[in-house]
């Protein structure tokens, strides 16, 4: 898909009564006229715009209402703009504000006319005066007050919950380019009495600086958002907070000057500012190509937007944002053994000059799986050719050879500016002697290519060139897993995320070749000036990073010059972006620009470098599994999710999978192109209905629909729905473009291929949900259909490809007078947790046709061990709305199952209890007591078994019940209800559970 530059969401601009460019000029005419009549008179400067500064009904002390009104007042001397002070509420009047272009609320609000405040025609006069563009600036107790006035609290962002005692503390600059935040230091240290929000304001406005919570302000929740001050564009105009200026010496203070000047320029549109970069709904994603069954794994973009994309099958991609077009550049042909295994293609980076020398680097696994090779190659407009090769370093494998269950081997390539190259690894099944100072593995590389396909080794690295038993390559080492890393375009650092040996992971800011020491942050454990928990709906994440592994992203080099209008803000300059792939979340780390001191003891002293802040970003998306993220030269996001299942699902389906640009539109929209089709397979004559449904511009606005079906650059029809029928064999890539009223377009494709039908794979063994022991050799059969094969075709079974986290997959023999295929799994003990569900992926490649491509049919089923903890439940509800998983020291897995009510109930989906004969329940007589039932398909299934716990009085610790289950045939969702008809609301909760344990063999599993 692509996109025309959208104007820019927020341009200086004033209001409509009286424009900044009309009283200049009416400032120079009086002046020319005055200059001729009476040229004796001092001549006033001309003014640029005006500002009204009102202090009516305030509550505060009043030498702080005269500061900051002196304040205002001499700010405008100095910097051109007129100002008016009253504190007379008849000034809200819709003639007389509109000589304004921003109103300054001076430690007030808009409180009810028996209060102090405005009357109900002042109340509408305000609220038409920034419908009709004007700029609002409100000071600390502006916050306070009119809580009957939704509208203004709008216009506030937030309404005053509570004060802490004055008190020093430090605010956290986040916005680093707004006019009013733009010359104050990183942490600015400041005496408040520090303001508390009734709802955190950051949803719905742009946070420009912060409270930083752990200084231990007395009275201040850490657990709560606390933004300082903000702005926003809000009902048609401006509006920008502080909460500073509570006492009269701020309005002598240097830097709050500097922030109010600021604040007040913007609301008044004399100076830009973008205030959307924070707000939901600011960033617009549009998904470029499917993700498709190749899984996804890294992504550059090439200075004419080209994108490239790197599948660990193999297959290099080349995105064309103009038609949308995907075309295979480069098949490195891996065989299913190698893919089985997540061996593959894993990283890939543009050189700095490609746009005049064409090349990329790819780091790849041989077909061994036990190097892993760094080589260059040329590209075309849409190939690369094979031949021009040149191989720079071949690497050790990181794989582990005894291991089932091996993590599949990641890794990244990134060029600084000097035109070095670094690479690195990542696996975290290392031996004991990786990292060492002759070992590749477990350290980041830093080499300087050169023009003959050779490398020489830098300056500065880590082991001079001639060192014994060492390798000059080596530019950093002592982490365990850097599989993802990235180099600041300016200031050269190497930022890099690592999985520590406790499963936690450490962010690490390199400014040198050494031995890495401490990481920023491990386990929500801070290392630095904060921890790397974000903040979510304005609370530290409770799981910490411990949770999923997080990915180091790119940082942001903010380009001023860009025509490419939808590029990110400058407030993301800078920042760096990290990623976590199983919390499906994004996330930025600033870092302090310099070294700092404090006045009150209680606040030690800062150094450059050190961690300032953790923020989510992109929380109203939602994503699968983002394995990769690049900036381009637009200065859009490009990002690769790889979906569910590794990329794959049934019927060829791309499992959530995807490239997806995102762009940053502010208060405006891109329109959405989606293309879906009836069928995208067959034999010719194929006839497809095709439909736009999904795309076009929010609140119905009128879109353009622009089809070409058959790739020939012209419009086949301007239906929102269409139809055509393809004679010709072949691929086609099917292109609607969307037209918005500006001119801003979107393109969405969609491939049909012509002469050949999809491939079906059918899973006949074992059932989805299936249990198996670890340790258990797990046997599946497969079945394809294709219709070009032919049916009675015995199938090559090595064409199909099974991967899983299970175990090891064995080789595939045919079945005997069948279209089918039978294998097994193989799984050690030492290798699978106790408790767990394993997602197999099965696919078969055709073998395409003459003038059609080869396509591909998928299949997938999950299995679970045969013990499993109780809070590993897939959903739970109830009468009393289900359980609840709660943290317990002693439990098999740490937690059990709390808050159990009769008719509440847990549900495992998938979970076949096929030949299982039993089911042990761990369980805490803690409580009444009860019964626990097994029931097929719902709730209220047919009964497969049940089990009686005790009660608190029956004298033991936990116990275990065992309960035999009949067999009911096959159902992939097995009920756990929890029943007792003598409970109620006066009586304590029935139980606390613990995990099940399942018996029997199974369906061609080994459950016991």
């Amino acid at each position: 898909m692509s996109s025309r530059p959208l104007p820019s969401s927020t341009p200086p601009r004033a209001l409509p009564p009286a424009s900044i460019a009309v009283l200049a000029l009416f400032s120079l005419l009086a002046s020319i006229v005055g200059a001729a009549a009476v040229s004796s008179f001092p001549r006033a400067p001309a003014v640029s715009f005006r500002v009204l500064v009102y202090s009516g009904g305030a509550h505060g002390p009043r030498g702080t209402i005269r500061a900051g009104v002196e304040a205002v007042r001499e700010l405008g001397a100095r910097n051109g703009f007129g100002v008016e002070a009253t504190d007379d509420p008849a000034v809200f009047d819709d003639s007389r504000l509109a000589r304004f272009h921003a109103v300054v609320f001076n430690n007030t609000a808009a409180a009810p006319e028996g209060d102090g405040g405005l009357h109900e025609r002042g109340r509408a006069a305000l609220q038409q005066y920034v419908r009709a563009g004007g700029g609002w600036v409100g000071l600390h107790d502006a916050s306070d007050g009119a809580g009957d006035w939704d509208w203004y609290r709008g216009l506030v962002g937030a309404a005053l919950d509570r004060s802490a005692p004055v008190q020093a503390g430090r605010v956290e600059v986040l916005d680093r380019a707004h006019p009013s935040t733009v010359a104050l230091p990183d942490l600015w240290e400041r005496t408040e009495d520090w303001l508390s929000w009734r709802t955190g304001p950051s949803a719905t406005v742009h946070t420009l600086a912060r409270i930083r919570v752990r200084d231990g302000i007395t009275g201040l929740d850490e657990g709560v958002d606390h933004p300082w001050s903000w702005c926003q564009d809000y009902d048609g105009g401006r509006s920008w907070f502080t909460a500073g200026g509570h006492a009269p010496s701020a309005f002598h203070e240097e830097y709050f000057l500097a922030h109010l000047l600021g604040g007040i320029e913007w609301a008044a549109g004399a100076r830009p500012g973008d205030c959307t970069a924070t707000r939901a709904g600011s960033f617009q994603r549009t998904r470029l190509a499917t993700g498709g069954p190749g899984d996804p794994v890294d992504v550059a973009v090439a200075p004419d937007r080209r994108v490239f994309v790197a599948r660990r099958t193999g297959e290099l991609e080349v995105v064309d944002q103009r038609t949308t077009r995907v075309s295979t550049a480069l098949d490195l042909a891996y065989g299913p053994g190698t893919a089985a295994r997540s061996d593959g293609l894993i990283a890939l980076t543009l050189d700095p000059r490609f746009a005049e020398n064409h090349w990329l680097y790819l780091l790849r696994s041989d077909t061994s799986g036990e190097r892993l090779l760094l080589s260059r190659f040329t590209a075309g407009p849409d190939t690369v050719d094979p031949a021009s090769e040149k191989r720079l370093l071949t690497l050790p494998g990181r794989r582990s050879t005894d291991a089932a269950d091996s993590p599949a081997p990641t890794g990244s390539l990134a060029f600084d500016r000097e035109g070095s190259l670094f690479a690195a690894t990542g696996d975290i099944t290392l031996p004991l002697n990786a990292g060492g100072p002759n070992d590749l593995r477990g350290a980041i590389l830093r080499l300087t290519p050169r023009d003959d396909g050779t490398y020489t080794v830098p300056e500065g690295n880590l082991f001079a060139p001639g060192t014994p038993g060492t390798r000059p390559e080596i530019y950093a080492t002592g982490m365990r897993n850097p599989f993802r890393f990235t180099v600041d375009p300016v200031s050269g650092i190497v930022l890099a995320t690592d999985t520590r040996p406790d499963g936690t992971v450490g962010h690490f800011r390199i400014t040198g070749a050494g031995q890495i020491g401490s990481p920023f942050c491990s386990g929500g454990l801070p290392r630095g000036a904060t921890d790397c928990a974000p903040r979510f709906g304005g609370a530290p994440d409770a799981a910490g990073p411990g949770g999923g592994i997080t990915m180091s992203g790119p940082v942001y080099d903010y380009d001023a010059g860009s025509l490419y209008r939808t590029r990110f803000p400058e407030y993301f300059a800078g920042k760096w972006l990290t990623y976590d792939p199983a919390g499906r979340r994004f996330t930025t780390l600033s870092f302090l620009r310099e070294d700092r001191t404090f006045t009150d003891p209680r606040l030690g002293p800062v150094s450059a470098g050190e961690l300032q802040s953790v923020d989510a970003v992109f929380e109203d998306m939602e994503w699968n599994r983002p394995t990769a993220a690049v900036f381009g030269p637009d200065g859009a996001l490009y990002v690769v999710d790889s979906g569910q299942d590794d990329g794959t699902d049934h019927d060829g389906d791309d499992g959530g999978s995807g490239i997806f640009r995102i762009d940053h539109v502010g208060l405006g929209a891109l329109p959405g192109a989606a293309v879906t089709a009836d069928r995208d397979n067959g034999s010719a004559p194929l006839t497809v209905a095709f439909t736009g449904a999904g795309s076009g511009l929010p609140g119905g606005v009128p879109v353009t629909y622009a089809w070409d079906f058959d790739g020939d650059g012209g419009t086949d029809s301007t239906e929102a729905n269409p139809s055509y029928t393809y004679r010709a064999e072949g691929r086609f890539t099917a292109r609607l473009t969307v037209t918005g009223p500006e001119g801003t377009t979107a393109v969405a494709g969609q491939d049909i291929t012509v002469g050949n039908n999809r491939p079906r794979i059918t899973v006949r063994r074992p059932a989805d949900g299936g249990l198996f022991r670890p340790g258990d050799t797990v046997g599946f059969t497969v079945e394809v259909r294709d219709e070009e094969d032919g049916r009675n075709t015995p199938v090559d079974c090595s064409r199909i490809l099974v991967r899983t986290r299970t175990g090891r997959p064995g080789a595939l023999s045919p079945l005997p007078r069948s279209r089918g295929c039978r294998g097994s799994i193989v799984t050690e003990a030492g290798d699978v947790p106790r408790s767990g569900r394993y997602r197999v992926t099965m696919r078969y490649t055709d073998e395409g046709g003459p003038d059609a491509p080869e396509l591909t049919g998928s299949a997938s089923l999950t299995l679970r061990t045969s013990f499993q903890e109780a809070e590993d439940f897939t959903s739970t509800g109830g009468t009393h709305g289900g359980a609840v998983a709660g943290n317990r020291t002693g439990a098999s897995g740490g937690r059990v199952l709390t808050e159990i009510e009769d008719g509440d109930w847990i549900a495992f989906d998938p979970l076949d209890l096929g030949g299982i004969r039993s089911v042990t329940v761990g369980a805490t007589p803690c409580g009444l007591g009860g019964t626990v039932e097994f029931r097929a398909g719902s709730p209220d299934g047919p009964l497969l078994g049940s089990v009686r716990v005790p009660g608190a009085g029956h004298g033991g610790g936990d116990v275990t019940p065992t309960a035999a289950l009949r067999s009911q045939g096959r159902s992939d969702r097995l009920y756990v209800v929890f029943t007792d008809a003598a409970w109620n609301s006066e009586k304590p909760d029935l139980f606390a559970v613990d995990w099940f344990r399942f018996h029997g063999p199974g369906d061609g599993t080994g459950a016991s």
